[in-house]
């Protein structure tokens, strides 16, 4: 990721005043979570102005005919993938510490199947998920069920609004939420 000038901010389109938040920025785009199920990767190139919020250059119809993404789709990064090839000596903890086993970046559901968002911090006993309509979840690692492609929470969604935060309050961790912006 890159410096995090427009992580957390609001964005506009010229005809709508809100489309969303920025929930995570790298070298050459924004990505956008807006109302319900909405996501848009839309190119910085594309942004007009920035002040409390970033104005995109475009109209919300055309913002959703150009870059409206599957939500569920994995978030991009912006370091790239090294190819890992098998070598004649295998040194399984080198290739742990090279490619750690992380929750980082895995959708979540619940156990009926819907989908939630995506882990955007984990420490080692929360995740904080960024999710529909601007939520923020800090739930225990103790409630997952299953990790497969997707992180499966052994519960509904009334009762993980019980974990519902502000999604602007400081990380489990104490740190303030523009850390993410700093992270990969």
């Amino acid at each position: 990721m890159t410096s995090g000038k427009y992580f957390n901010r609001g964005v506009m389109a010229l005809d709508s005043p809100y489309i969303g938040h920025v929930i995570r920025e790298t070298e050459d785009k924004i990505i956008v979570f807006g109302e319900g199920n909405d996501r848009y990767d839309i190119p910085k190139s594309e942004i007009q102005t920035t002040g409390r919020n970033v104005l995109v250059g475009l109209n919300l119809y055309e913002i959703a005919k150009k870059y409206k993404v599957r939500r569920e789709d994995p978030l991009p990064t912006s370091s790239p993938t090294q190819e890992w090839t098998q070598g004649e000596n295998i040194d399984l903890a080198s290739y742990e510490r090279k490619y750690p086993k992380s929750l980082f970046n895995k959708g979540v559901r619940v156990l009926n199947e819907d989908h939630l968002g995506h882990i955007m911090k984990e420490t080692n006993d929360m995740i904080v998920i960024f999710g529909d309509y601007n939520y923020r979840f800090d739930v225990p690692k103790s409630l997952i069920k299953e990790v497969g492609r997707n992180v499966i929470l052994n519960m509904d969604l009334p009762q993980l609004m019980k974990y519902k935060v502000d999604r602007n309050a400081p990380l489990p961790t104490g740190e303030p939420i523009e850390k993410l912006s700093e992270e990969q």
